[in-house]
């Protein structure tokens, strides 16, 4: 586990403005500036120092990046909009900023024969998205799951989220995550594991997610919701 403290480190402040009457930079292009490391790693001790915003702490968890504000509120919606185009995933959660790194071949395999199969299973009005879609849930919670099922083309909380666990980040996805959407009221989340394969599918009963199916292999998941489909974990990675 990696923590930086910052405090009032030139680094997360934008670069002074040139001498003379020639006008200052622009913030918001620096701010979307590329890190150094590779996308599909987790941030260096010189990403986390360059970080563009006042920060108080950044702490790293098998990979995936906390970035806490100084500022009391944390940071927020602006914020997170204001973070590099770099292909890693940014999330706000309470406040926090969360970096994941960019997924790897296998995950992405899993997301696309997934994702065909929801789209031809999907019925009425439902329709499936993939990541990267913005998920708000509350204020100061803004995440974006791996796949998602919204029940009409106007509805802000999803029937079904989907996590594909990589590499980096699974305690994330069966923790943090886990216990945003289940606070939230989705009906249903899936956790596909791409290295067994299985899928563990949890459905909200009384407020709380009970885990209803796990299928390993080439057995067949069979779910009625948000509508009826079946495929195996193992088909996920043909």
């Amino acid at each position: 586990m990696t923590r930086v403290m910052v405090k009032d480190d030139p680094s997360t402040s934008p670069p002074a403005g040139p001498p003379g009457n020639e006008p200052p930079p622009d913030e918001e292009a620096w701010a979307r500036s590329r890190f150094a490391g590779v996308p599909h790693e987790p941030l260096t001790d010189a990403d986390l120092r360059r970080w563009p915003f006042g920060i108080g702490t950044a702490e790293t968890r098998n990979g995936i990046t906390f970035f806490r504000s100084r500022h009391p509120d944390g940071f927020t919606s602006d914020d997170l909009h204001q973070t590099p185009e770099d292909g890693r995933r940014y999330e706000l959660l309470d406040g926090t900023i969360v970096v994941s790194p960019s997924p790897g071949y296998t995950h992405q395999l899993a997301v696309a024969h997934l994702l065909t199969i929801l789209v031809g299973a999907q019925t009425g009005t439902a329709r499936t998205l993939p990541a990267p879609f913005d998920v708000t849930l509350t204020r100061g919670r803004i995440l974006q799951p791996d796949i998602v099922v919204m029940p009409h083309i106007k509805a802000k909380i999803p029937t079904l989220v989907v996590e594909i666990l990589s590499r980096y980040g699974r305690g994330y996805d069966r923790k943090e995550k886990f216990d945003e959407y289940e606070a939230s009221g989705i009906p249903s989340y899936w956790i596909i594991d791409p290295d067994i394969p299985a899928i563990s599918v949890f459905e909200l009963a009384e407020g709380r997610y009970e885990q209803v199916i796990y299928i390993e292999g080439s057995a067949m998941c069979k779910v009625e919701r948000p509508f009826p489909v079946s495929f195996s974990p193992a088909a996920l990675l043909a």
